[in-house]
């Protein structure tokens, strides 16, 4: 049993444990503070155990425990469903700087007529109509340019004229 004397001496944490806070999980220590072990009890003023643990920590401190636990338990879930996206290949690391690779892959789309960077061109011309300064632009020549583009590079040519004429 739990009591204020043991938890001044030994208690580690506490939260709620279930979404209508009605359970709390205590984590104390043992006598030689060699292991932490964990001690579930009700949310209940009139229990012994929480009126020990409540000499220690107020309700308020409980919930805000509880939220800081959740916020880092939802930061631990996302950062092990990014590395297994990672792993999978389902998504691609992104790295803080530009790579030469990155330069190597942007001019071969420009550049190349093969028949992947012509099926991405569809996209690529999507892209560029969702920017603010094409969707601003009163050149419909140059609009209209960038829909009948062939290729990733005429569409950027017909962008930047956009691009140049709002500079």
């Amino acid at each position: 049993m739990l009591t204020e004397t043991y938890l001044k001496k030994h208690f580690v944490d506490a939260y709620f444990i279930d979404n209508e806070r009605q359970n709390i999980e205590i984590l104390s220590t043992n006598e030689d503070k060699t292991k932490v072990f964990p001690t579930i009890i009700p949310f209940d003023e009139n229990n012994d155990m929480f009126k020990s643990l409540t000499s220690i920590i107020s309700v308020d401190e409980l919930h805000e425990n509880t939220y800081n636990k959740k916020k880092e338990e939802r930061k631990l879930f996302e950062d092990q469903i990014k590395r297994i996206a990672e792993k999978e290949g389902l998504v691609k690391k992104i790295v803080e700087d530009v790579d030469s690779n990155f330069f190597k892959l942007m001019l071969n789309f420009l550049l190349s007529n093969k028949q992947e960077h012509v099926d991405r061109l569809f996209n690529f011309k999507i892209y560029i109509f969702e920017q603010d300064i094409v969707k601003n632009s009163k050149n419909e020549s140059a609009k209209t340019a960038i829909r009948k583009s062939k290729t990733p590079l005429e569409a950027l040519k017909n962008f930047i004229t956009i691009w140049e004429e709002s500079n």
